[in-house]
């Protein structure tokens, strides 16, 4: 079976569901949405509508589903599988899909018409990092780069590698009205801090040192969070007098998008706003505690990494399992004076 697409094919993307992911899967998607127009065919969306909003107005003529609904699956000659979970292959098939793509993974290439197998690293310690490889696991790599690949072998070349993200005109208006009721008129220049952290996740930097290493600094500061973190944003706005804390309502993904591009500098951890300020073309600095850097290893000429080796990671995990000295050692290793003074 041909992987090509054809003349007139209605296409579905199954783009990914973490916001780090999504973006870093724009290029791809951007090349998939070119290449359905050329050949006058169409283009669906499907994921998360919440997260689907940082594209913004891109993507003119798509439709955007939501991938719980088995309706958003039916009427398509080709899906192409951003994901690598089961289930995404699973209603693509059980849609009656014909022509299904993705990465052979998760013992779900019988589901997909055509596969590839990602490849795999030998279980050695890569350098500088802790953790030895568990066996035959897949090797890490940049997100972004297994997406490119992916439409590469449909035949769609991606001339331009790097994620964009530009703010709709409605979210601009919204971020400039939001700053000028807190004190920061039209124009002038801050640093954005992305604080926040779901409660216990060994993936946020944590609020005590975020407050030290923010007291160090002399510009103005304007904070935000995802939904559930606010209680990191208020714990530092009481320590960092002056610091503004957007999160009455925290901001959407559009505002994210419009105050990264005003941003002089973007603090943040290595998560998922990370991406979307690297995609306006920001500065960053970006603490990683227990995620690996191999995974977000390209286009970061602008970014600066923080980052401490410890013998027990990067380990991906949700919540630190250790207790004592060791417990998010990771993260507490890394010195807010060096985060508080980096420029």
């Amino acid at each position: 079976m041909s992987t090509r697409l054809e003349r007139g094919e209605r296409v579905l993307a199954r783009v990914p569901d973490w916001l780090g992911d999504l973006v870093m899967a724009e290029p791809a998607l951007r090349a998939l949405h070119e290449r359905t127009r050329e050949l006058d065919g169409s283009l669906t969306l499907v994921g998360k509508p919440h997260l689907l909003t940082v594209f913004g107005d891109a993507f003119v003529g798509c439709e955007r589903r939501d991938a719980r609904e088995a309706s958003a699956w039916r009427g398509h000659d080709v899906a192409v599988l951003f994901t690598n979970s089961f289930r995404s292959a699973w209603m693509a098939k059980k849609a009656r899909i014909p022509r299904r793509f993705g990465w052979e993974r998760d013992f779900r290439g019988w589901l997909l018409s055509s596969s590839w197998t990602p490849a795999f690293e030998r279980g050695g310690t890569p350098l500088r990092l802790g953790t030895r490889g568990r066996g035959s696991r897949y090797l890490p790599r940049p997100f972004g780069s297994t997406c490119v690949e992916l439409v590469h072998w449909l035949g769609i070349p991606v001339n331009d590698p790097r994620p964009q993200l530009v703010a709709t005109k409605e979210a601009r208006e919204s971020v400039n009205a939001r700053l000028s009721k807190a004190g920061i008129a039209a124009g002038e220049r801050f640093t954005l801090v992305n604080a926040g952290g779901r409660p216990g996740s060994a993936k946020g930097y944590p609020a005590e040192l975020w407050a030290r290493a923010l007291a160090l600094r002399d510009e103005r500061l304007v904070l935000v969070c995802g939904p559930g973190e606010e209680g990191a944003l208020h714990e530092i706005v009481r320590a960092v007098p002056g610091a503004i804390a957007l999160v009455e309502p925290v901001a959407t993904l559009p505002e994210l998008v419009a105050l990264s591009e005003r941003a002089l500098l973007v603090l943040t951890a290595d998560s998922g706003p990370r991406h979307v300020a690297a995609a306006v073309g920001a500065r960053l600095v970006v603490v990683c505690g227990p995620t690996d850097p191999r995974h977000t290893a390209d286009h970061t000429d602008s970014t600066r990494i923080l980052r401490v080796p410890v013998p027990c990671g990067p380990c991906h995990e949700e919540r630190c399992p250790l207790t004592g000295p060791a417990e998010l050692a990771c993260m507490r290793r890394i010195d807010p004076q060096e985060l508080g003074n980096a420029r």
